[in-house]
């Protein structure tokens, strides 16, 4: 636990403000969310990590659809969890297949948050 808010730390003082709240913002609407799906994919680390990153962008002035998105797309796609162990225990056809089934999730979730 010391080590994500060590982490939140730094990555709040990394984060241009301006810049997660014209990308990701409440105004940003569905560019946002596929902004954030794309990003949230690609997020390295367990919640330990991805959880205090999350409260970092919404305190830098990111949307709650946008956020949610993010934290759908980090839990479902992992890039790096994708490459450690899905592709060589259950091969790439297996992984091409649950990741194209799966693409419309994270958007869909962001969409739906803003009902």
């Amino acid at each position: 636990m010391a080590v994500a808010l060590l982490v939140s730390g730094f990555f709040s003082v990394l984060v241009p403000t301006e810049l997660i709240a014209s990308s990701i913002g409440a105004e940003s609407g569905i560019r946002g969310i596929i902004t954030a799906s794309l990003v949230g994919g690609f997020t390295p680390g367990g919640p330990i990590i991805a959880f205090p990153v999350v409260f970092v962008l919404q305190k830098a002035g990111a949307g709650v659809p946008q956020l949610i998105a993010f934290l759908t797309a980090w839990s479902v796609f992992a890039f790096h969890r994708i490459i450690a162990f899905e592709v060589p225990l259950m091969g790439i056809r297996f992984t091409a297949l649950r990741v194209l089934s799966s693409l419309v999730l994270p958007p869909l979730a962001g969409i739906l948050a803003t009902a």
